[in-house]
Parts: C-alpha cells; sequence; structure tokens
C-alpha cells in the first residue's frame, strides 16, 4: 500500500494555517486566481465572476470570520495567561493566589466556550463549501494550550524565580 502523498500535503497544509503560518504572507485572505487549485473546477468561473464584481462567496467570508474570532480568543488567552503568571510571581499570599487562580479559571471557561461555539460554526462550514480540500478542522482547546505554552498545572515560579 502506497502513501498518499496528496493528502499527506493536504494535512500539512492544513495544520500549517490552522497554527497561523501563513498569516503573514502577502495577500492574506485574498484569493489569486493565477492558482485556482482550491476551488473546485465546475466553481471557479463563478467564484471568479463574484470577484471580478467585488463579491465574495459566502463560504470565503465565513471562513475569514471563524480565522478572525480563533485568532481574538488566542489573544485574549494569552493575555490572561500572560497576567495569571506575572501576579502569581508577585505574591505569596493563599487567598490572593486562590483568586488569581479562579480568575484564570475562568478565562478558560471563556475560552473553552468560544472554542465549543466555533467548532459548532465550523461543522456548519464545512457542510457549506465546495470541496473538502477547504474544510477546517475542528478546534481542540488543548492543542491551543499546548502552541501557547500553557500547560495544565504550570506553576510560574520557576519563570520568576519566586518561591510559592
Amino acid at each position: 500500500m502506497g502513501m498518499d502523498f496528496g493528502k499527506l500535503a493536504e494535512n500539512k497544509i492544513r495544520e500549517a494555517q490552522e497554527q497561523g503560518k501563513f498569516d503573514h504572507l502577502p495577500a492574506r485572505g485574498q484569493i489569486s486566481f493565477e492558482d485556482e487549485s482550491h476551488i473546485p473546477e465546475d466553481m471557479r468561473l463563478a467564484v471568479h465572476m463574484l470577484q471580478s464584481q467585488g463579491l465574495t462567496p459566502d463560504w470565503i467570508a465565513q471562513d475569514k470570520e471563524l480565522r478572525q474570532k480563533l485568532d481574538e480568543a488566542r489573544v485574549a488567552l494569552a493575555r490572561a495567561w500572560s497576567w495569571r503568571n506575572r501576579q502569581l510571581g508577585q505574591t505569596l499570599d493563599p487567598t490572593e493566589r486562590a483568586r488569581i487562580k479562579a480568575t484564570w479559571q475562568r478565562a478558560r471557561e471563556r475560552f473553552e466556550a468560544i472554542v465549543r461555539e466555533l467548532n459548532s460554526e465550523i461543522f456548519a462550514f464545512n457542510l457549506r463549501v465546495p470541496s473538502p480540500v477547504v474544510q477546517r478542522r475542528p478546534i481542540r482547546a488543548g492543542e491551543e494550550y499546548r502552541a501557547l505554552g500553557i500547560t495544565e498545572h504550570e506553576d510560574p515560579s520557576h519563570v520568576t524565580g519566586r518561591l510559592p
């Protein structure tokens, strides 16, 4: 049984895309009709006509919206994690540390609620897109935490040099 390099390449591209490795490329979010490989052949003319009139297919606009919501949620989570670490590194008071940890837990719960909501939207998005090639993988909170360097039981005292 041979390896399907096409699927391997698609998976690698999708993973890089979800990790934001293409976020800072020129013309991000714009369709290039010089390479229409991501558009099913029977849809290319229609998409090109829409684009030439300044219109974007709904599924492309929805994909941009999903990516923006995920980016905003990631920024909020990273900000909350950074705040948590700074605050825990500045206090030894058990009551204050418990308050900080509770605030962090609420931030995690908000992030996970957003992930659940986005996954529902991704499911609906995947039903609407014209090709499986442009479908999105569900977001996994654990992968997002690891990508941001957040561990479940991490204590920032080793980062700040202070003892709890």
